[in-house]
């Protein structure tokens, strides 16, 4: 029987996920038991169930409402709270809208906030690629919003390739559905046979994470994935020190 962790003393990250997701909370979950650590993550939920970029669907994402979730868990006591999602990177105001979300959630709480979009460019930071590729499960419009976010930021990188789905599936719970050999098949494509340096998998509900360690070697090149990226966020946030194998450069070199 896996330890259960002592919970008058362990540290807590919690995440907020989209309704409809059924790939953050699993894939999490297995990242954690995979810690040699006294920590936890806890969950609550916000309604989304289509990932578009028309203004019903972005408007899922109100400050109101990430500020309600975050206070939920902040009835828990976590030691860091993240948005697990990643409409930052195509909603409108972008990053700037980002960083003021984490804001409004942190002075609702008193507890340090951040998104999977503010993670994700945390780790480009650190990586320093010159070329990076994106891999999305999104439609065409959706994808080039992803790509010329990455684009305009400005950080030292080209982005020289962005692969998507086609079709997209829809609503977002089918994104989870999708088959592991076309998510590696689009990873593998976004790597522009080794003009990539980094590879940014813009979804959370895309369940790349276990295909991340495998790719790095055979790609030469650092996966950012979502659901990776906000985890390795969320455990720099509590102050977990420690490194693993088996889920990517960013677990087991950079943490």
């Amino acid at each position: 029987m896996p330890a259960i962790p002592d919970l008058a003393t362990c540290k807590k990250i919690g995440f907020i996920v989209p309704s409809s997701n059924t790939a953050v909370e699993p894939i999490t979950q297995a990242i954690f038991q995979s810690l040699n650590g006294n920590i936890i993550c806890i969950f609550t939920r916000i309604q989304v169930k289509t990932t578009g970029v028309d203004t019903s669907s972005t408007s899922q994402f109100s400050t109101e409402t990430m500020v309600t979730a975050a206070r939920l868990l902040a009835d828990a006591e976590p030691d860091a709270i993240l948005w697990n999602g990643t409409s930052g990177m195509w909603v409108e105001g972008g990053l700037e809208a980002d960083k003021r979300l984490a804001a409004a959630m942190q002075d609702a709480t008193s507890i340090p906030c951040s998104t999977t979009t503010l993670a994700t460019l945390e780790a480009l930071e650190l990586c320093k690629p010159t070329s990076i590729g994106v891999a999305v499960p999104y439609g065409a419009e959706h994808t080039k919003k992803v790509q010329g976010f990455f684009a305009g930021l400005n950080l030292g990188y080209s982005v020289v390739h962005a692969s998507r789905m086609d079709p997209s599936p829809e609503p977002n719970i089918k994104i989870a559905k999708s088959s592991m050999h076309e998510i590696r098949r689009l990873i593998v494509e976004a790597g522009c046979a080794g003009k990539s340096e980094a590879v940014v998998v813009a979804c959370t509900n895309w369940p790349g994470a276990g295909l991340v360690n495998e790719l790095e070697k055979e790609m030469k090149a650092t996966i950012i994935d979502s659901v990776i990226v906000t985890v390795w966020q969320g455990l720099r946030m509590a102050g977990f020190k420690g490194q693993m194998n088996g889920w990517g450069r960013l677990m087991g070199e950079m943490l």
